[in-house]
């Protein structure tokens, strides 16, 4: 569907109101020139109005509706329109998260067929639009404009930036046998055949390969493919306070960073990823494997908006049906402005479940917003590390994560 509208120019009303003076003045002055002078003027205002383009046909087509954090996608635009006078003038809405890195999304074009092309970085996840499409179609002279406007929008899916971080044994791992058919891939107890090797005297015979043996000669045993499995869950807080600092790199960013690179790395190695976000809301993702699941945390990441005052405990008590005994935990919050944390872990590690902490220090992230500026810093950051200490002597594990340590280092932390 196209909206359509026409408005004068300054100029067009100036030519016109010169035009008709002009016209008094000859009849009241008896004056051929003055007459001559506004049949002029109003010529020129016909003759402007007798080139009238065509409706224009817009195409839009772009490279990619899903991307990551800080990657760029292509951008084109195939306008036509019938007549050869005039002037076309382009203008394409934009998303305010979405930066130009190439080209523009305004311009002057030929009348005909045209086309015109930019590329689009995207510096924050979220759900950004491109268009609707605006063209003015000017007269040769600019004395007035016939404007459409498109109702064809783009819907673009930023998810957040995966960092790969650091693979390794996590100190907070407990597999569980076999609480459904999902093979890791590697060597242990279950029942897929995963690889032949040499006998070792260590081996028990009921793994060694007879049909093998017959073949060969020699002694070798089958091996079969592990049937362990991981379930992790995240609490990521969205509160208000989660904003604090930069608007692309605050504690509620780093959290959300964290949390996609996390789930990357454990259900690419077959693990369940649960994921819990609490605000305005509490939203539960049960802890699920695959790719189908983790194309639902990614999405879940990319709509988060921060907002609403739950606290944690509210959320742990929420949460406890949700969490199967002795599932290691990971909590990504600033601590700042809660004062049911401790209440809160408190209550997961008595049900026995390993907890780490991931906390970006918000008053950091507002330290470095502010140059240093922060009402009561010192103080503020006194009762944190009081609390980070509280936390640890109750037998979580905290990591302080302060602005200048990127999602890789996190992750690493995590895995240590």
């Amino acid at each position: 569907m196209v909206r359509r509208m026409r408005d004068y120019t300054f100029r067009a009303t100036s030519y016109f109101s010169v035009s008709l003076a002009l016209l008094i003045l000859s009849l009241a002055l008896h004056s051929e020139f003055f007459l001559i002078a506004s049949l002029f003027g109003f010529s020129l205002l016909l003759l402007s109005l007798a080139f009238n383009t065509g409706a224009p046909v817009i195409k839009r087509s772009v490279s990619s509706s899903r991307l990551l954090e800080g990657e760029t996608i292509d951008v084109e635009l195939d306008v036509s329109v019938k007549g050869n006078a005039g002037a076309l003038e382009v203008f394409e809405r934009l998303s305010p998260m979405l930066e130009i890195a190439k080209g523009s999304n305004k311009g002057m074009l030929p009348p005909g067929r045209s086309t015109m092309s930019m590329s689009l970085k995207a510096p924050l996840r979220g759900y950004h639009q491109i268009g609707p499409t605006i063209i003015r179609r000017w007269d040769p002279l600019f004395l007035w404009f016939s404007q459409d406007t498109t109702d064809d929008v783009h819907e673009l899916s930023v998810l957040p930036q995966i960092y790969p971080g650091k693979r390794g044994a996590m100190e907070l791992k407990r597999l569980k046998e076999r609480p459904g058919a999902m093979h890791l891939r590697r060597i242990g107890m279950g029942k897929e055949f995963h690889s032949i090797r040499d006998y070792t005297p260590t081996d028990p015979f009921n793994t060694i390969n007879w049909k093998a043996y017959a073949r060969t000669g020699k002694l070798l045993v089958n091996q079969y493919e592990a049937e362990t499995v991981t379930d992790v869950i995240l609490f990521i807080d969205s509160r208000n306070v989660s904003r604090a600092g930069p608007i692309r790199d605050n504690p509620l960013e780093r959290s959300i960073r964290f949390c996609a690179s996390m789930s990357s790395v454990l259900i690419g190695a077959s693990n369940r990823v649960g994921l819990i976000v609490y605000g305005s809301t509490v939203k539960v993702l049960k802890p699920n494997g695959g790719q189908r699941a983790f194309d639902d945390i990614m999405h879940t990441l990319t709509a988060i908006s921060s907002g609403g005052f739950n606290n944690l405990l509210s959320t742990v008590e929420y949460a406890l049906p949700y969490l199967p005994p002795e599932m290691p935990v990971i909590i990504l919050s600033s601590l700042a402005e809660d004062p049911t944390v401790k209440e809160g872990i408190k209550a997961l590690i008595t049900r026995g479940h390993p907890l780490t902490v991931v906390s970006p220090s918000g008053i950091d992230f507002e330290r470095a917003l502010y140059e240093g500026e922060v009402p009561m810093y010192l103080l503020r950051a006194l009762e944190r590390r009081n609390l980070i200490k509280d936390l640890r002597s109750m037998g979580a594990k905290v990591i302080d994560w302060k602005p200048e340590r990127d999602v890789g280092w996190a992750i690493e932390e995590v895995w240590a």
